[in-house]
């Protein structure tokens, strides 16, 4: 452990006499963004980001050059590139492309000045909870529609058909359109500006994706997309050409039901459909999920702590950032709501209107009921619609004197 360093304890519980790797980075003490989004990097500390247990990395085998495999997961975690070393003090670098150690070991991740600047770590607390509501309104009907229609309406793993699919945002909903501005803003590599999201419910933040994998994403599997700064396509499948590009879906929990899609595959994974539009979503989303679910099965709770304390302001549930973006999206729900309300009632009118117009137009069983009349020849239709009328008359005038005699005798004494 580094000097100075507080007392850590990992996520996971460690099996005796089991082999890690324990993964450390840079981290300030406090946060100051400056208008740019830039970080005043001025004093960090050593803080412990991940617990990797060697036995099941192993067996996961997310890549063919593990060390690669783990540069890529702290640095879409902490939020900025740089390179894995044994010593705090040197920049002496591993070898990429050897295997893993078969005793524990530490290693640290060295970042530069100008990478410390932008660093904007992920939210430890992103891991969904819950899965998004599939109630219909405006929005996210609109946000469903656009997902199905560029990815074709089947899921992009398993092919499965649309009534088998969600529309699956990769920044869960609930994070808002402040939150995915900020991050993308602060994580975007493209000068032009092109990986840029604004709106939680983009297209650019979704995937079409069958049910059970819905419930999954963040948590158990997670897409890993190559080229990346660490590694290229060759390190998670070595037939692939280095610079193809591809998004392998990868599954962290090998028990889980859905290991069922990918039976036969890879140990490294599935690689989805890609869509080659601008409307696919760019890599610090994908990243953004990978780095929640690496966190969710290797992640330190010292690095939690540390996060939600020294970035509690800028993206925590109970931060400043939020607590405007709710307040602003319970004002656009309740529009939204309001517009649906409204939306549905015009389309019940209409029903009606059809309905009534549709009567117009006699149908079989008006038609069975007038049949008896048809051939009654019009001099005698006519005499008997006025008895029938004179009889009704009778019948309402004797109902009305009823009701006279009636009230008369508890009246009148």
């Amino acid at each position: 452990m580094p000097p100075g360093s507080e007392k850590y304890e990992v996520v996971c519980i460690k099996a005796v006499n089991s082999s890690w790797l324990e993964i450390y980075a840079e981290f300030p003490l406090v946060v100051e963004l400056d208008g740019e989004l830039n970080l005043n990097a001025g004093k960090c500390q050593w803080v412990q980001f991940l617990a990797l247990p060697l036995e099941r990395l192993q067996v996961l085998r997310f890549s063919s050059r593990p060390y690669k495999w783990i540069r890529y997961a702290i640095g879409i975690i902490v939020g900025a590139e740089g390179d894995l070393s044994f010593s705090t003090n040197s920049l002496d670098n591993v070898d990429y492309n050897a295997g893993l150690p078969t005793d524990s070991a530490v290693l640290y991740y060295h970042t530069s000045d100008e990478e410390k600047q932008r660093m904007f770590p992920v939210d430890p607390n992103m891991t969904r909870t819950n899965v998004t509501s599939s109630d219909a309104t405006t929005r996210r009907a609109q946000f469903r529609s656009d997902i199905a229609e560029r990815d074709g309406n089947e899921c992009v793993l398993s092919r499965f058909r649309g009534v088998y699919c969600d529309a699956v945002h990769l920044l869960a909903h609930s994070k808002g359109d402040t939150y995915i501005s900020t991050y993308t803003q602060h994580r975007s590599r493209d000068p032009a500006g092109s990986d840029l999201v604004q709106d939680i419910d983009s297209v650019r933040n979704g995937l079409f994706l069958n049910k059970v994998a819905h419930v999954a994403v963040g948590e158990d599997v997670a897409f890993l997309q190559t080229p990346n700064f660490a590694m290229d396509t060759s390190d998670v499948d070595p037939t692939a050409p280095p610079e193809e590009k591809r998004c392998t879906a990868q599954l962290f929990e090998p028990s889980d039901p859905l290991s069922l899609f990918f039976g036969g595959a890879p140990p490294s994974g599935i690689p989805i459909r890609l869509s080659d539009t601008p409307d696919w979503p760019p890599a610090s989303l994908f990243d953004a999920v990978y780095a929640t679910a690496v966190l969710r099965h290797f992640g330190a709770q010292e690095l939690k702590i540390k996060v939600t304390t020294t970035w509690n302001d800028t993206f925590c549930p109970d931060g400043v950032m939020n607590q405007a973006h709710a307040e602003k999206k319970a004002r656009n729900d309740s529009e939204t709501a309001n517009l649906d309300k409204a939306q549905q009632q015009s389309l019940a009118r209409q029903a009606r209107l059809k309905a009534r117009a549709g009567r117009a137009v006699p149908d079989t069983l008006d038609m069975l009921m007038v049949l008896p009349y048809i051939l009654v020849p019009p001099n005698e239709l006519q005499a008997t619609l006025r008895k029938a009328e004179e009889k009704a008359l009778a019948a309402e005038q004797r109902r009305v004197q009823e009701k006279v005699n009636s009230w008369s005798r508890h009246v009148i004494p």
